[in-house]
């Protein structure tokens, strides 16, 4: 929208360096009802339906990247120019024991080969972990896991990362947004790190 989108799929990582975006964050019920609206749940650990989303500006000199609907949404609006396509791997809140299965996550080898993006909720404090379980790629957006004690996960197969923003609470920089883009035949991890809406780095991992 307004040439965002345009701007976000010509290099996600130098959008990313001068626009902050946010995406659901403290917005559980627009959240819930987007995926509803898609055929799919807020409660699911898991999304399977490639989706349109529109990245839109706001008034705070930001912008709020939003789930639109399944494929063909877009051009059904007002809207000129293309939508993002992309994939969405689920947040399910914060959890007061180490769960795997309350953990939302994406299987990396099931995205189609015409999606480039994976797309999640917004971050104040969670990380990526990304396991290989066998023949899949697992990646999980894990919830703050101060009050685990120091256990993790028991998440299958070997764990290959576990990474966030470099969040600092002295200094009120706690918020985020993370996604994953396609690279030749693998993935890369990208997080914006905020100080309010203004951005502080971003900053890349293999995933």
């Amino acid at each position: 929208m307004n040439g965002h989108n345009a701007r976000f799929i010509a290099n996600p990582k130098v959008y990313l360096g001068t626009t902050g975006v946010e995406c659901y964050n403290i917005k559980a019920a627009a959240l819930k009802t987007a995926l509803t609206t898609v055929g799919g749940s807020a409660d699911n650990a898991t999304c399977d339906t490639v989706l349109e989303f529109d990245l839109q500006p706001q008034k705070g000199g930001y912008v709020s990247l939003v789930i639109l609907g399944k494929v063909g949404t877009y051009g059904k609006t007002w809207r000129h120019g293309r939508p993002i396509v992309g994939s969405w791997m689920p947040y399910l809140g914060q959890i007061g024991s180490p769960n795997a299965s309350k953990i939302g996550r994406i299987d990396l080898t099931s995205v189609p080969d015409n999606v480039n993006y994976v797309f999640t909720a917004g971050l104040g404090g969670c990380n990526f972990v990304v396991c290989q379980d066998g023949g899949h790629k697992m990646v999980y957006h894990e919830p703050t896991a101060a009050e685990w004690g120091g256990t993790d996960p028991a998440y299958g197969g070997a764990r290959l990362q576990k990474v966030g923003p470099a969040y600092n609470d002295a200094t009120m920089t706690v918020g985020g947004f993370g996604m994953l883009m396609r690279s030749g035949a693998g993935w890369k991890i990208l997080f914006q790190l905020l100080k309010g809406v203004t951005v502080v780095e971003v900053t890349e991992y293999d995933a």
